[in-house]
């Protein structure tokens, strides 16, 4: 039986379906986060990309109600997004949740991100998503959003009072929420880009459309950020795997080419590739590995070169 915030949870959930992509997880955190999500949605989809221990996630899955999807390969995290996005189109979901494998959202999460996204569309806001505030895991600290202002990208903190919607010009994916009427309009995620800046593409391409971005402060989510952190003068800086620094720098370019993408966000993109390509090579471990995956990056995004890191 249901208990009273279980109940509550649910309804605010109805017409919402999670999307969880895996790709070889660690099995408990994904465990307390598939919950988490399963508890506060109308249908739970899980959307794996050729994990090792398939067979152990679909037994989990399957074990709290959910639906698996079994990718035979990894696909890259838009074409797994996708194939959840089209289950909740057929199914007539209202909205998507999409989440990634080690986010663990509080409580009430679904409930304020669906009273924003009905506040908003009542208000006339032609909405493309609305996502959470997170806090990274390695540091504790509450990520910034992000907008272009002019020719700048600004960083915003977190609002005070915590209830109100800053309007950004994406918001990450995991812990985000999609109307499927918007994605029927803007379209599905980019899956040549295959894994990093696929939100951000997604998000500029629906903003050049009309559609607008916003986060909720009010809720935070707990939410990792690559494998670790590097210290760089007072920034701390992800660590991902190298094969990252090569999809990062090659959407980068790849996007910086596309017309709908904000001019700000163009430069931001192309001003970056040097600095970045500095400080993963001489900050990163495998540090030989990074600088080569980083060069390839590089051509492969100047001729537009998608799909996954050869």
């Amino acid at each position: 039986m249901l208990s009273s915030s279980d109940s509550v949870a649910a309804s605010q959930g109805r017409g919402i379906f999670g999307v969880i992509v895996t790709f070889n997880p660690d099995l408990a955190r994904f465990d307390e986060g598939a919950a988490r999500v399963s508890a506060q949605v109308e249908r739970l989809v899980v959307v794996d990309n050729g994990s090792h221990a398939a067979s152990a996630i679909r037994a989990r899955v399957e074990a709290l109600g959910a639906v698996f999807i079994g990718l035979p390969e990894n696909r890259g995290i838009a074409a797994a997004q996708n194939e959840g996005i089209r289950l909740a189109q057929r199914e007539g979901a209202e909205a998507v949740l999409l989440m990634d494998q080690d986010t663990l959202l509080p409580a009430d999460a679904v409930g304020h991100l669906s009273a924003a996204m009905r506040d908003l569309r009542d208000a006339g806001v032609r909405l493309g998503s609305v996502g959470c505030a997170y806090r990274d895991t390695h540091d504790g600290r509450i990520g910034a959003s992000w907008r272009a202002r002019g020719w700048r990208i600004v960083r915003q903190r977190p609002t005070s009072p915590a209830s109100k919607q800053t309007e950004v010009d994406f918001v990450i994916a995991s812990g985000s929420l999609l109307p499927l009427d918007t994605l029927r309009a803007v379209g599905l995620m980019d899956e040549p880009l295959f894994i990093d800046l696929v939100d951000l593409e997604w998000g500029f391409r629906a903003a050049a459309k009309g559609y607008r971005h916003f986060q909720t402060d009010a809720c935070v989510m707990d939410h990792t950020l690559g494998a670790g952190r590097i210290q760089v003068g007072s920034r701390s800086i992800s660590l991902h795997a190298p094969v990252r620094n090569y999809y990062w720098i090659r959407n980068a370019l790849i996007l910086a080419r596309r017309g709908y993408v904000q001019s700000a966000w163009r430069l931001y993109f192309v001003s970056r590739v040097v600095p970045y390509i500095a400080i993963y090579t001489l900050r990163g471990n495998r540090r030989l590995t990074r600088l080569k995956l980083m060069l390839r990056g590089a051509l492969d995004g100047l001729r537009g070169r998608g799909g996954a890191c050869p």
